[in-house]
């Protein structure tokens, strides 16, 4: 029967005629409820299971005292060699198009094919009816470009990392299979130490090169200066009784010291950039390794089950209320016996 309903009666909420309202639209409430709640389960029943595996480690902290003790001597010398260590920020590195490039291409063990695939095989990105008709020319460096691209949003989406106070850094990888999980997280680690080593041999390289440039340098000037130190005893072989010889053979024998300082100190530090040079030392160092796991990770069935009855719950009070408030005051409910 139609009844005068107000919700809203002196700017406070009136609980009673709230419930004569939702009461009469219950049908409307299960049924956006239902509609939801089975579509939340469609979901969790039919979406692709993945499986998550987690690697840690810490970046390796590797300073050579005497290398820049040296460095320090040199620089007062007016020597400014290269830095020894180039400094990483890991995550910088893991997230990089080059280190998720090289995932997506390389050939990994599945279970799904009989030999292995890179990752655009795996996921079908390679499929032609994945591709729209008319979104670009369909020639082959085109085509390499288009699932190149989407495979690198993925694997996007599928590497997270996270980098503790502590400087622990935690790699974790969502994969349909978990042996593939594993294997890439486990490769991430192997790309890292190669990427980050073989930057420190360009720069132990260079830094050896500018070295050995400046010494033959230093080398050169401190012949020179031992030579007009040699020219000038010769022609001077009476300076006692002479204030201003003796200055000038001290200035001499001054600038012999000071070049054959420098020139020791960048010897020292020349044998040292070869040692440098050759030692490989991991940017990183593995806490825990990769391994495949036996839980899958999602979808969560349970949560999105309830996520999807209380959205469809919450959608179905609003839609209900919506509905009482665009058809005016005047609502037809039914009445409580009081």
């Amino acid at each position: 029967m139609d009844d005068n309903v107000e919700i809203i009666k002196n700017d406070e909420i009136d609980l009673r005629s709230l419930f004569q309202v939702l009461w009469s639209e219950r049908k409307l409430i299960v049924r956006i409820t239902g509609i939801i709640t089975i579509s939340g389960i469609m979901y969790a029943l039919l979406a692709t299971p993945l499986y998550k595996s987690t690697i840690t480690m810490y970046p390796h902290s590797d300073r050579d005292g005497g290398l820049n003790k040296l460095q320090g001597m040199a620089s007062m010398f007016g020597v400014n060699a290269l830095a020894r260590d180039s400094k990483f920020h890991i995550p910088d590195v893991i997230n990089s198009r080059t280190l998720q490039t090289r995932i997506i291409y390389k050939k990994w063990d599945t279970n799904l094919f009989s030999s292995p695939v890179n990752l655009i095989s795996f996921w079908g990105i390679n499929n032609d009816s994945e591709i729209p008709l008319k979104s670009f020319n369909k020639s082959e460096a085109n085509m390499n470009l288009k699932w190149e691209s989407s495979a690198l949003k993925k694997m996007a989406d599928r590497i997270s990392v996270n980098e503790n106070k502590t400087g622990l850094i935690n790699i974790n990888v969502l994969m349909e299979e978990p042996e593939v999980s594993a294997q890439i997280a486990n490769f991430i680690y192997d790309a890292v130490v190669e990427f980050t080593n073989m930057n420190h041999l360009e720069t132990a390289k260079l830094n050896r090169e500018f070295i050995q440039q400046r010494q033959d340098e230093v080398k050169e000037v401190l012949i020179s200066a031992e030579n007009s130190l040699k020219v000038f005893r010769s022609k001077n072989r009476k300076i006692i009784d002479s204030p201003q010889l003796q200055l000038e053979l001290e200035r001499l024998l001054r600038d012999v010291e000071i070049q054959a300082q420098v020139f020791i100190t960048l010897q020292q530090q020349y044998e040292l950039a070869r040692i440098d040079e050759v030692k490989e030392t991991p940017s990183v160092i593995v806490l825990d390794k990769a391994f495949p796991s036996i839980f899958k990770y999602s979808p969560n069935r349970k949560m999105i089950v309830f996520i999807s009855v209380f959205l469809g719950l919450f959608v179905g009070l609003f839609s209900s209320l919506l509905r009482y408030t665009f058809n005016g005051s005047r609502y037809s409910v039914y009445k409580v016996n009081e």
